[in-house]
């Protein structure tokens, strides 16, 4: 390893230590973020104009501009009566509720939507109805996001029907074409641990849950005499609040059918809210989750610093390594989903694909053995990512909305990290064998 992957490594490991342990200290998560992105200024690993172009990406935009816009629906009488109309249809009952929501997500991720799209549109809807089943959202929104990063994009529509096609692309780029991926393998790699995370999202991960938000959320349950409601909006800033959120909803949940990216649109909806005097200025700057937007940069510098020293290429050559000669399916599966898994906790999606899927293909070559297995695990890999808030913007949304901290995180992942691992490895590399006989 050179000098600079080794004070990246240092850096990152600061970072997530900062995360976890900070608060032992008095020091918020969004300092430790601050000063990781400044302690990679002073490697020189990147240069200041990259720098500078991570900390505010289009999808910081999109987050800043879609809890405005969620805000200003929020301050909304219409709130109240979504939220009665979702209690009497589900009978009271909060796991009925999260049922409806889950598998309103599930459909969004799978239509085209991203998922951080998706949240945005289904994470603010779902958080507001908490208050008449007094709940927190703390106990709703990690298993919304749990559904909606596992189940993108598991069914052969949309965009996701291409994904076979991308994967022979590499295999014919790099001259393996003995094995050749079908249409619907990716599906049926993937659905059934969708389908156990659905399960497991609705029934159990609540329990594992906080039942209070740990960090500030926007969301959390107002109790009667403990905060003072605001007073509502006039007849036409009213109509405007759930106006703005409507459109902004299905300007996203259309956007590729639209001349506008996804930010684009989040920061008109958020400007019109602010603008139309729907939220106040003290009120819309209030919604801007700060702390989320410094971790979200922090990712986005530290996870570019790893791309441009080579660390996560080394990374993945030791691991290329140290499968060695093995034949047994099974080991060659897990060691191509834990540690892009673990990767794609801190690092860009697109980047581990990059990284990894070379690496396999070149692997399985060597053993001559069938890559589809590994590739497929290396997908529902890089749709794991939910241990922190630098994995994907879903859990960036996810951390404002629920109003978690690192640790929260740690505890609500772990169990389905290992479901979706075990039970991933077991059935993908089943159904999908790398020696076939």
């Amino acid at each position: 390893m050179t000098t600079q992957m080794i004070l990246c490594l240092a850096v990152l490991i600061f970072m997530m230590v900062g995360y976890v342990a900070g608060s032992k200290f008095k020091i918020s998560n969004g300092a430790v973020a601050m000063m990781s992105i400044v302690l990679i200024c002073l490697t020189g690993i990147l240069p200041d104009k990259q720098v500078l172009s991570g900390l505010l990406t289009s999808n910081t935009i999109q987050i800043i501009g879609m809890f405005i816009v969620a805000e200003g629906f929020s301050r909304t009488q219409a709130v109240k009566k979504v939220t009665q109309l979702v209690y009497k249809v589900s009978g009271g009952r909060f796991t009925i509720m999260l049922a409806g929501y889950a598998l309103l997500t599930f459909a969004l991720v799978n239509l085209g939507l991203t998922p951080m799209t998706a949240f945005a549109v289904v994470g603010p809807l779902a958080a507001t109805c908490c208050s008449d089943f007094d709940v927190s959202p703390s106990k709703m929104i990690f298993p919304l996001a749990l559904v909606c990063i596992v189940g993108c994009g598991v069914l052969p529509i949309s965009v996701a029907a291409t994904n076979y096609a991308t994967m022979n692309g590499y295999l014919e780029s790099y001259g393996y074409t003995d094995y050749m991926m079908q249409l619907t393998d990716p599906m049926k790699g993937r659905l059934p641990i969708a389908i156990v995370m659905m399960v497991y999202a609705i029934f159990i991960a609540p329990k594992l849950c906080p039942n209070q938000s740990s960090a500030d959320s926007n969301f959390e349950v107002r109790k009667k005499g403990k905060k003072e409601e605001a007073a509502p909006l006039d007849p036409v800033r009213e109509v405007l609040g759930y106006a703005i959120f409507a459109l902004t909803t299905l300007a996203l949940v259309f956007q590729a059918q639209l001349p506008f990216n996804a930010w684009q649109i989040a920061f008109a909806g958020a400007s019109v809210v602010m603008f139309s005097g729907v939220l106040t200025p003290k009120e819309g700057i209030k919604a801007i989750p700060m702390r989320i937007v410094l971790m979200l940069a922090a990712a986005n510098v530290v996870g570019g610093a790893m791309v441009e020293c080579g660390l996560g290429e080394v990374i993945g050559d030791t691991l290329a390594s140290f499968v060695g000669n093995t034949h047994n399916g099974y080991i060659l599966g897990a060691v191509f989903f834990f540690i892009p898994f673990a990767l794609t906790q801190f690092m860009n999606n697109q980047s581990i694909g990059n990284i990894f899927t070379p690496i396999i293909i070149l692997t399985c070559q060597s053993l001559g053995c069938s890559p589809i297995g590994p590739l497929v695990l290396l997908y529902a890999a890089r749709q794991s990512a939910f241990w922190t808030p630098a994995a994907t913007g879903t859990i960036a949304l996810a951390v404002g909305l629920g109003g978690y901290d690192q640790k929260d995180l740690i505890k609500m992942s772990w169990i389905p990290s290992l479901i979706i691992g075990v039970f991933g490895v077991l059935w993908i590399m089943t159904v999908f064998p790398a020696f076939p006989g």
